[in-house]
Parts: C-alpha cells; sequence; structure tokens
C-alpha cells in the first residue's frame, strides 16, 4: 500500500495501475491455495489434443 501512496502522490499512475494489477493477480494465487511458488502440474492424460482422434 505504500507503493502505491507513493504512486499516486507522484502521479505516476501507470505505475500506479500495475501495482494494482499485481495485488489483484496476487490476491486470487493465494484464494485458490496455490501460493507455494510452484508450477501447476497437470494429470498426463489431461494435455491438449492427447486423446483427440
Amino acid at each position: 500500500m505504500k507503493l502505491l501512496k507513493v504512486a499516486l502522490e507522484r502521479r505516476r499512475y501507470e505505475l500506479a495501475a500495475h501495482i494494482l494489477v499485481f495485488g489483484l493477480v496476487k490476491a486470487k494465487v493465494e484464494a485458490l491455495g496455490n501460493n507455494d511458488g510452484q508450477k501447476r502440474r497437470f494429470q498426463e492424460g489431461a494435455k491438449r489434443g492427447k486423446n483427440s482422434g
């Protein structure tokens, strides 16, 4: 929040927008419970085109 406040005070609206988007993405990841820094791993059969005939 401090960085957002500074960006707005200095009228750096593009930076403020990036900070807000980053915060939204971070909140979404935490809400999904995937905040351990590891990528999702899909099952072998779940790949696209694997079972399309």
